[in-house]
């Protein structure tokens, strides 16, 4: 039975959280107050992540598909199950097609789009091939070498001299409006997307860790993206930091210690690198095993070739350019997509209670 520790799953979970989030100001509609969206964001998320988890122990052996023909029945749940399978399809995309046009625009300039998304589905494909264990291996290994590099670029820029505290104030100068109008979409982004995980929960092997585990990584991943928005804050300012592509490899190339330390994007390039291909990757799998499951699928290798070859020809033709891409991201699928599939286990969840009431208290009139 292939089956996953409670570290790989940590592993996993902090590297698909954090992704390539850090790169940028989330909740910088809140201007100098955006850490606060982020505080209040990573809180109401331990909620939603409960929920998940709730359900996930409810049915501990069985993945999102499973869970939904068991309380549904095969034919109600199959356009629902269809739904995700496509959600989920639609989440890799848009982290695909950003990893490859950000490693274009940023690094390889003279590389043709196709080429650094070929490569970079062909090395998806291959660690799909190689299975969760694997991955779960190769998580555990990478997960600390993402934190060395976030910790070294908030070290760098605090004895760098180029942290203004003045750009933190006047706090809540606009009041609590903006800072609540972008907490939701925080919740949504990144912390909801773990949602995701109903697709791997159960191949841990010790299945009660689950809950704990996916409330330490929200509260480890709140506290990563708060450090990571109060640096790109002070060093840029809120204006500035709104209107960079990248905030955080601005950041880093402001960076200049005695003119020896300089020119420390390949921290960003590092960061971009291993959160972005997980969140691809995971998002990516997830379809798969979503779409294998449905169908009963035995092939999954043919299935992840199509799905892949799919994704390349969907992310070129669909996202246009990286500014419709992300007008896409942030005024259609975090205010009305993520929040529709991320509320739906919420249902789910009463569902299961109203399922087991009668039971709970048959079991209470025999004791």
């Amino acid at each position: 039975m292939v089956q996953i520790t409670k570290i790989q799953l940590f592993s996993l979970m902090l590297l698909f959280e954090i992704g390539s989030t850090t790169l940028f100001a989330l909740g910088i509609g809140a201007k100098q107050d955006a850490w606060i969206v982020i505080l209040i964001a990573s809180f109401m998320s331990l909620g939603l992540l409960w929920i998940f988890t709730e359900i996930q122990k409810q049915y501990p052996d069985k993945n999102l598909v499973e869970i939904l023909q068991s309380l549904l029945g095969k034919w109600l749940s199959f356009p629902l199950i269809l739904l995700y399978a496509l959600y989920f399809y639609s989440n890799a995309s848009f982290n695909f097609y950003e990893f490859g046009e950000i490693i274009r625009t940023t690094f390889l300039e003279n590389t043709p789009q196709l080429v650094i998304l070929s490569v970079f589905m062909f090395t998806t494909i291959y660690m799909v091939f190689l299975g969760v264990e694997v991955i779960g291996r190769t998580a555990e290994i990478l997960m600390p070498v993402l934190i060395i590099f976030l910790l070294s670029t908030f070290f760098l820029a605090s004895i760098s001299g180029a942290l203004d505290f003045r750009e933190l104030f006047p706090v809540l100068e606009n009041g609590w409006n903006p800072v609540l109008k972008e907490v939701l979409n925080v919740v949504n982004f990144p912390f909801g997307e773990s949602i995701i995980f109903f697709m791997f929960w159960h191949f841990i092997d010790k299945k009660e860790s689950a809950r704990k585990i996916s409330l330490l990584v929200v509260g480890i991943t709140g506290t990563v993206l708060v450090l990571t928005n109060l640096i790109i804050i002070m060093v840029l300012g809120s204006e500035l930091a709104a209107k960079a592509e990248i905030p955080l490899l601005r950041v880093l190339f402001d960076i200049n210690i005695a003119d020896i330390i300089t020119n420390l994007d390949i921290i960003g390039v590092t960061v971009l690198f291993i959160g972005g291909f997980y969140k691809t990757l995971l998002n990516f799998y997830g379809a798969l095993l979503t779409v294998t499951t449905l169908f009963k699928l035995t092939n999954h290798k043919w299935t992840a070739i199509i799905m892949g070859i799919s994704l390349i020809a969907y992310s070129v033709i669909y996202f246009q350019n990286i500014t419709f891409h992300r007008w896409v991201g942030t005024e259609m699928n975090t205010p009305y997509i993520h929040r529709i599939f991320q509320s739906i286990p919420i249902i789910i969840l009463i569902m299961i209670w109203l399922k087991n009431k009668p039971k709970n208290q048959l079991k209470r009139k025999g004791a």
